[in-house]
């Protein structure tokens, strides 16, 4: 997504990069947001104001989105896009499956209105095998790779093919066939699933097509009973995910360290080891863990929608889309088209990426891009436009995953955690999607915020005819965490224990291990915010709070709760560029999409402390970046670090959570670079200093100043313009790895002088050139391969304390207040941070009140649901206030002090605030009323269900 003008600032930047495919390469060029119809003028987003270096004086994208300028691709036409664009569209439709108990047949198109009559229809069979079932990647995280190789080794082993082990394709259940059109005569794979692609005209067409089939699609669909035995479900996508840890008396296992091949077997072993090793602990305490959540919505603000023109003359596909993941999808889109049997040749794609229109995880990987790519090759070369409404989006749109999860907590006498055994199983619906990445994430979260010796966990994401589950805010984590801090209250109320002081003799911290055996290395500071949360008068007079209550027609009560949510993956590629014009205008460019998380505006003033100033510009989505870099992901000499051209990955799609680690260090870094290379040099001319040094210097008030003040400063314009007049590089390319470490290497960026980045990869723009010229690492290292196995490695720590009152009549809950105490590292922009939490606070209470997905066609697979229906959190809900004070609602975010184990870096936060709310809720309401709910979302009806009972 570019967030700047459609030429940007930066001049002669090259937009392009190739991707290689079975039968040949395929160019991909990234353009900026297009200027309206008879206007001039883009959309003014992404330019930043002047400001003090390092603060953010507002939102970068603030001003075009609240005053209705275009930058959704929703508000974009053929008409607005420039030439050579036609000026007229078609518009394309999807009907979906309404059953997956039945055969598919056809349609019933004279049903249709005159003037929606000549429409183009596609059937599935009418599809080649390419544009069917395209080769999706779901290369995302390095651990789950690894387990695919794992289960793939197993499998032949045992001599099962229980799934096309192919890494770049769709990893399916036995006998289940994936295709984006079903074909005539087969049973749905899922519901929702497109039957058939309408292709229509005119817009006027499309409405009158549209108002006749919505919430009346049986008019229109022939069915018949199926011919055979019925596709089978519930079946797991593979891989699944086993953590078996047992760290007794000196006899290490777990799935980090064990021998990869043989951990399926020895962790059998060690099952048996640890029942031993319970059956032998005096007095110990087994809690029951049982829970479950329905399906859940995103609810961004944006429906899915784009534009695609395939310009079959030129052998080009153009594509205005919102993504979060636009590598990724160009990627799969490529596929389609470049298969031997694809009808039309494809030599390029260009992409205009738009702001999505939020996010939480619903657009990563979703289908829709594959969707809008394959209506293009059916309009004749004529552009044609894709829209979902509410209705469509909550009918197909990824959804955070029903889950079930079940298990035991075994807790010693003095308190202490021994096991963690839980089962999680996850709905992934009809498409095989993340599910699989997010049932693996949320068997880590199963351990939560604590330290145990023994751990038997098993997650998997099972087949469906449900509509698709992906990466929602969380990713696993709010159902795995709302387990175990239900289940560890359980015990305390039993044992008659402070809830807080249980959790803090059990917390994990620097040097413990997770429930996979990674080490944990980055402080957390656990017990210190137990200790803050004990002390707030919201905990610490809960007990005065309940009494005063009690003569009201309502019960109070007060929960706690705690969360360790990991952000990143296994391992994180990030890319950016920082560029300087000769006026010292200061560009940023990064391969991250901003979600509406802020990450634009984040982005723009992390530079401000190194380069003198913050962004005037900053561009984002640009996917186009890694191949500037020179690296590649395929390691043909088997040296890793050592090879100077190798990474081990190159970009991911795009997280909030990437952003205060992972997305600022590169950019940093990036900006370190263009100082070395640029700015550095030119003053040692300016003020005749050959040997001058980073550490020489400062700057003080916009300008670059001697430490010791002995000469005059230099304005950044100064110094820019002598930089281009000595035909300095005028921008670094950088590309960073985390895998637990950063990636680290020396790189000649003046004349034989090194200078030592925590980068893989640098290249410097020059001159005219729209390409850089890549500098070689040397002297490179980065982490080990093995780490990888750790799963994650830092962490966001989250304490939440919830008050809320239930009215015994009708059993509503109203939140009373919320405290959130929060370590999140460096704070780069802190209403950002303060607009995250609050957007957490929101979705959580939503989540665990309100929201309610009923699965099959009683729920929005069915087509008529809608806000109506699906019940989100209003203002009326969520307390409002920023400070508690006793007998008002608020929710009171507590930040933690940055220390020296920070390292200057932030924490990615988007997801830690939610992630223990809901628990919080649970834990709140057994303290009012008695009762344990673990069903969500908890409703009236349940609250009076239980009461009753």
């Amino acid at each position: 997504m570019v967030f700047a003008s459609a030429n940007p600032v930066s001049g002669g930047l090259s937009r392009r990069r190739f991707l290689q495919t079975s039968s040949g390469t395929v160019a991909v060029s990234l353009l900026g947001l297009p200027a309206v119809a008879n206007s001039s003028q883009q959309a003014q987003i992404g330019t930043s104001p002047a400001g003090t270096p390092g603060v953010a004086a507002q939102r970068i994208d603030g001003v075009a989105k609240v005053t209705g300028q275009k930058v959704y691709a929703r508000d974009f036409d053929a008409r607005d896009m420039p030439e050579p664009w036609p000026k007229t569209q078609t518009y394309a439709m999807f009907l979906r499956a309404l059953t997956t108990k039945e055969r598919f047949i056809g349609l019933r198109t004279s049903a249709l209105p005159k003037v929606a009559q000549s429409a183009r229809i596609v059937l599935g069979n009418q599809l080649t095998k390419a544009q069917r079932s395209p080769q999706v990647s779901f290369r995302r995280d390095l651990v789950m790779d690894q387990q695919i190789k794992e289960t793939r080794f197993v499998n032949q082993q045992i001599k099962e093919a229980l799934f096309d082990p192919s890494p770049e394709g769709f990893d399916r259940p036995s006998a289940v066939v994936y295709d984006l059109i079903v074909q005539p005569g087969n049973v749905p794979d899922y519901l929702g699933q497109a039957v058939a692609l309408l292709i229509f005209d005119d817009f006027k067409g499309y409405r009158a097509a549209l108002q006749a089939m919505q919430f009346q699609d049986d008019q229109f669909q022939i069915y018949a009973p199926p011919d055979g035995p019925l596709p089978p479900k519930d079946q797991p996508f593979d891989p699944k995910t086993t953590y078996v840890k047992y760290d007794v008396d000196g006899e290490a296992f777990d799935y980090a360290t064990a021998n990869p091949y043989a951990y399926p077997h020895e962790a059998d072993t060690y099952r048996g080891k640890i029942e031993a090793r319970l059956a032998s602990i005096p007095g110990l305490i087994r809690q029951d863990i049982q829970s479950d959540m329905r399906a859940m919505d995103p609810m961004f603000m944006e429906p899915e929608a784009g534009l695609a023109w395939l310009d079959p003359e030129k052998k080009i596909l153009r594509l205005v889309l919102g993504t979060q993941s636009p590598d990724g999808d160009v990627r799969d889109i490529v596929s389609m088209y470049k298969e031997g049997d694809a009808p039309t040749p494809l030599d390029e794609v260009t992409l205009t990426s738009c702001y999505p229109g939020g996010g939480f995880g619903g657009r990563d990987k979703s289908p829709f891009s594959l969707m809008l790519a394959l209506a293009a090759a059916f309009t004749d070369g004529r552009p044609v436009k894709l829209i979902y409404d509410r209705f469509e989006q909550f009918r197909v749109g990824l959804k955070r995953h029903a889950a079930t999860l079940s298990g035991q907590l075994a807790i010693a006498p003095d308190k202490t955690i021994q096991n963690i055994e839980m089962t999680l199983q996850f709905d992934g619906g009809g498409r095989k999607n993340l599910s699989p990445y997010v049932a693996s994430l949320a068997a880590l979260c199963a351990g939560g915020s604590y330290k145990t010796p023994m751990a038997n966990i098993y997650a998997d994401a099972i087949h469906s005819e449900n509509i698709s589950g992906g990466s929602q805010r969380g990713f696993g984590g709010p159902q795995a965490f709302f387990a175990i801090e239900t289940a560890l209250d359980d015990v305390a109320a039993a044992k008659g224990w402070d809830p807080v002081d249980l959790r803090r003799i059990n917390a994990i911290s620097q040097n413990d291990t997770t429930v996979v055996g990674g080490p944990v290395e980055q402080e957390l500071r656990l017990t210190e915010m137990l200790d803050m949360a004990e002390a707030h008068p919201l905990w610490a007079n809960r007990a005065a709070l309940k009494q005063d209550y009690d003569t009201r027609e309502v019960n109070y009560g007060t929960g706690i709760a705690m969360s360790l949510q990991a952000y990143g993956t296994s391992g994180d590629g990030t890319v950016a560029a920082v560029l300087i014009t000769p006026e010292g205008k200061l560009t940023v460019q990064s391969d991250a999409v901003d979600m509406g998380n802020g990450s634009a505006t984040t982005l723009g003033v992390v530079i401000g402390d190194i380069l003198g100033a913050n962004a005037d510009h900053v561009d984002m989505g640009c996917y186009t970046l890694f191949g500037q870099t020179g690296l590649t992901t395929k390691d043909t000499t088997g040296t890793r670090w050592a090879n100077p051209d190798w990474t081990a990955k190159g970009v991911g799609s795009s997280s909030a959570c990437l952003t205060g680690l992972h997305q600022v260090h590169v950019v940093q870094q990036t900006a370190h670079a263009l100082f070395e290379a640029t700015l550095l040099p030119a003053a040692r001319q300016i003020w005749g200093q050959p040997d001058l040094v980073r550490s020489d210097v400062t700057w003080r008030n916009g300008a670059l100043s001697l430490v010791d003040g002995a000469t005059d400063p230099i304005s950044l314009p100064s110094l820019a313009t002598a930089a281009a007049e000595m035909g300095l590089p005028r921008g670094a390319l950088g590309h960073a790895y985390f895998q637990n470490t950063w990636a680290e290497a020396d790189f000649d960026l003046r004349e034989g002088a090194l200078t030592h980045l925590a980068l893989d990869g640098v290249s410097l723009y020059e001159g005219e050139q729209s390409l850089p010229r890549r500098v070689v690492r040397q002297n490179g290292f980065g982490p080990d391969s093995a780490s990888k196995r750790y799963s994650r490695y830092v962490w966001a720590p989250c304490v939440n304390i919830v008050s809320l009152t239930v009215h015994r009549t009708t059993g509503r809950v109203q939140i009373e207040n919320v405290v959130s105490i929060l370590n999140a590292g460096r704070i780069h922009v802190h209403d950002l941070v303060s607009g995250q939490s609050q957007g957490g606070v929101a979705m959580a209470i939503s989540y665990t009140l309100h929201e309610d997905l009923p699965p099959g066609m009683g729920g929005p697979a069915n087509g008529t649901w809608n806000l109506d229906q699906y019940h989100v959190a209003r203002m009326q809900d969520v307390p409002l206030g920023v400070e508690y004070r006793p007998g008002a609602r608020a929710q009171e975010l507590h930040i933690l002090d940055e220390t020296p184990a920070d390292k200057g870096q932030g924490r990615g936060i988007a997801e830690a605030v939610m992630c223990s709310i809901p628990p919080a809720i649970s834990n709140a309401l057994r303290d009012a009323v008695g009762k344990r709910y673990t069903s969500l979302p908890i409703t009236p009806e349940k609250i009076l269900e239980g009461l009753r009972a």
